[in-house]
């Protein structure tokens, strides 16, 4: 049986780093408790873009992350340094999707 990769630990570190992390969608599935879901955007093309919250080793507060599904199976996490950034990502992403919506 393969061992997963990662762990709250691991994965939380690999972020705080600075670090964009791949994962099978099932490992990302096991670990999302850890990430509290702040919303859930539609893409109609690429299933729910996930702004999420996650943790920050030695820090009280957390931090943002957004959480896209690049291909079938496979989730990307993509750390981001606060609130304004992540929504301006997540605007970002919305408008490359419409622009595949029309083709």
């Amino acid at each position: 049986m393969k061992q997963a990769r990662w762990d709250e630990g691991t994965l939380a570190a690999a972020l705080a780093e600075g670090r964009i992390v791949p994962l099978p969608e099932a490992e990302w599935d096991r670990l999302a408790s850890a990430f509290p879901l702040a919303q859930a955007i539609e893409t109609g093309i690429a299933g729910p873009l996930l702004v999420v919250r996650r943790p920050v080793p030695g820090r009280r507060v957390p931090g943002w992350a957004v959480v896209e599904r690049p291909r079938p199976g496979e989730r990307v996490v993509r750390p981001l340094p606060d609130q304004r950034a992540t929504k301006a990502l997540v605007q970002e992403r919305l408008k490359a999707y419409e622009r595949m919506w029309d083709g």
